[in-house]
């Protein structure tokens, strides 16, 4: 049985890495253009429900850079609006798209919205090999923010999935409105997402090191309705307390049972996927075997061809699958 199991784990990842995209394969053994050394974040939210975002990402360049973009996600409800670009003590120019992988003047930035639900941000610069350089990008959500009778909810991804590069630290910090009274309701976080709150200053903080590409983390903040407006311009309105949310948002992926469910159902997909596999392989053996059943030379039986995508060094932010993320070139 055991020779079986590892028959069967050296067959499944065999097959990721032939169907696996080339450039992912080959990604590891290419000089990478710059390094990702931190991404701070911070969300304020307002009494209407507006969250302004303020993100400032360094990266160590290890060869000539150009430029840089942000996906911002989105849903059916959440909206991107004044967006700028700075650095340091300089504001970048606003300029007439968000083009990735060009030359463009230094000190501009262009947004486009919302191809394959997300915001993109793009700025133009010229780095150095060996410089350090930290991009703040800075807007505002409407719609992040959920608000019941009793219970108000944020929704707030703070790093993509499409990053190609990993992340060496990221903190993030979430501030509230300070000057309500919060009457019924609880400020608390969702478990999975590592926040840690602060019911003294209405703050929710996250630190996290070395998040590899392919990552995402999305901070899920609850906090009691009173802290908003009676009625908030920039929020989701929604029916009920919202107590039924919560008790979701406390179910964590950390939990032991819930992890030992996922492990069932994962190794019981990989065993069977192995076995068909293996079968499959057995069977096109017979039948190269058996005369007058080989594979005809001339034709070809299902399959396609084409071209693959080709994400270059900036990353791969640009899945038609939507998600965050961002890169450089």
């Amino acid at each position: 049985m055991g020779r079986l199991f590892a028959l069967i784990s050296v067959l499944s990842v065999g097959l990721f890495w032939v169907i696996a995209p080339a450039p992912a394969r080959a990604s590891a053994a290419v000089d990478p253009l710059y390094s990702l050394s931190g991404t701070a974040v911070l969300a304020e939210v307002a009494t209407d429900g507006r969250v302004t975002v303020t993100e400032k990402h360094t990266f160590a360049w290890h060869r000539p850079g150009r430029g840089a973009y942000l996906d911002i996600p989105l849903d059916s409800q959440t909206h991107v609006q004044d967006v700028s670009v700075s650095e340091g003590g300089t504001v970048y120019r606003r300029g007439p798209d968000a083009a990735i992988g060009v030359h463009r003047p230094a000190g501009t930035y262009g947004t486009a919205c919302c191809d394959a639900g997300r915001h993109r941000v793009a700025w133009y610069f010229s780095a150095a090999p060996g410089s350090t350089r930290t991009f703040t990008i800075r807007y505002t959500l409407r719609g992040a923010v959920t608000a019941h009778d009793d219970q108000a909810f944020l929704s707030l991804p703070v790093w993509g999935e499409h990053w190609p590069q990993q992340l060496d630290l990221l903190q993030v910090e979430i501030r509230l409105p300070r000057d309500r009274d919060p009457g019924a309701g609880v400020l608390e976080s969702a478990e999975d997402s590592a926040l840690t709150v602060n019911e003294a200053t209405r703050t929710a903080t996250l630190t996290e090191r070395r998040i590899m590409p392919g990552q995402a983390r999305t901070a899920e903040l609850a906090f009691p309705r009173g802290l908003l407006d009676a009625d908030p311009a920039a929020a989701e309105m929604a029916f009920g307390s919202g107590s039924a949310r919560l008790d979701r948002m406390r179910t964590s992926f950390s939990d032991p049972w819930v992890l030992g469910t996922i492990a069932v159902i994962g190794g019981s997909f990989l065993f069977l996927g192995g076995c068909a596999l293996v079968s499959h392989l057995l069977s096109r053996r017979r039948a190269a075997r058996s005369p007058g059943r080989g594979v005809h030379s001339g034709g070809s039986y299902g399959g396609y061809s084409g071209s693959g995508s080709s994400g270059g060094s900036y990353g791969g932010g640009g899945s038609s699958t939507g998600g965050g993320g961002g890169g450089a070139w």
